[in-house]
């Protein structure tokens, strides 16, 4: 057996290394809407860096962030063609592409991270990306952590009471169905449009995990950070079918180990600095966190999913969500 892995070994450093100058370099593009300074640009980075090294060049991503080439749907439409290959964001897949799984990422569903990756990293997971394959040619190769998110403004909301009448931007109409019965005013705007949205009071607020909020810099226009920890929230890495058909064996272990080296640091890096990070906020602008009576707000909230679920997911979505949590 250790002969069959030294031979398979040296196949692979011939491919990937000395015999490598027959081999044609494979460039390819991901997309993002995420600024230079989210954590999850930052793990994307790495991982090119590390998949180049590790391939001696013949692996050669380049990286769009920013939403330089469109919104989360003009990049999902784009990825189902193979104009570009990768994607990482938030779950906009559920909302976008695969709604009947959208209550994955629903108001309080989720109890924990460690929940939420049971689910997105196991058998629920790997049935999202199974439909997606079937219906879009996209498939999910990685998902990482990203955090809770939680609720910005530019002033305390500690109870559902005190969204009264507060504009805030959301991203689907179940969030926008949990908010307006909160007592807010949901609307929706790209996030690449949201920091000027919120500078001139289109809406009074909005909501995304802490790097987020950090990453795209919200908290140089709202005050408080409410945690309201409505959502455990994941980045999600896709691939165009195609593009994954292409690689060969070997450029497809590097593309896998890189990835998943990538994932770990991202996981890492999101428990480590979700606490410095509100710290940093507040020392730059002395942002404020405010301790919001989550059980009010659930109490609000799960009656309006559970009904959405049953009208527009898939059967026994959630009674298998809460299976993941045991």
């Amino acid at each position: 057996m250790r002969m069959i892995a030294a031979l398979a070994g040296a196949l692979a450093a011939f491919v990937l290394g000395g015999g490598a100058a027959q081999a044609q370099t494979v460039r390819f593009t991901l997309a993002t809407t995420n600024g230079q300074q989210d954590l999850s640009t930052q793990a994307m980075t790495r991982w090119r860096d590390a998949m180049k090294a590790r391939s001696n060049g013949q692996l050669d991503m380049e990286l769009s962030i920013g939403g330089a080439l469109g919104g989360d749907q003009e990049l999902l439409q784009q990825l189902a063609t193979d104009e570009v290959q990768l994607h990482v964001a938030g779950p906009v897949v559920l909302h976008r592409l695969v709604r009947e799984y959208q209550c994955l990422e629903a108001e309080y569903v989720i109890e924990n991270e460690a929940h939420g990756f049971r689910v997105w990293r196991g058998p629920l997971g790997r049935e999202v990306s199974d439909a997606l394959k079937r219906k879009f040619r996209i498939e999910i190769v990685g998902v990482g952590a990203r955090g809770a998110r939680h609720l910005t403004a530019n002033k305390p909301i500690r109870e559902p009471a005190d969204l009264r009448g507060v504009k805030v931007r959301v991203t689907n109409p179940l969030r926008a169905q949990v908010f307006q019965a909160f007592g807010a005013l949901p609307g929706t705007l790209p996030v690449s449009e949201l920091y000027g949205g919120l500078l001139q009071g289109v809406f009074d607020a909005q909501e995304n995990p802490i790097p987020t909020i950090f990453g795209d810099r919200f908290y140089e226009v709202q005050s408080h950070i409410n945690l309201t920890g409505h959502v455990w929230s994941y980045n999600v890495v896709s691939a165009s079918s195609a593009f994954l058909a292409r690689l060969s064996p070997a450029h497809r272990q590097v593309f896998d180990d890189t990835l998943a080296e990538s994932i770990r640091w991202l996981d890492e890096a999101v428990a480590k600095d979700t606490d410095d990070l509100v710290a940093r906020m507040r020392q730059l602008k002395g942002t404020q966190t405010v301790q919001s009576n989550v059980p009010a707000f659930i109490a609000i909230a799960r009656p309006i999913v559970e009904a959405f679920a049953k009208a527009n997911c898939r059967p026994g979505l959630l009674d298998d969500v809460r299976k993941a949590a045991q």
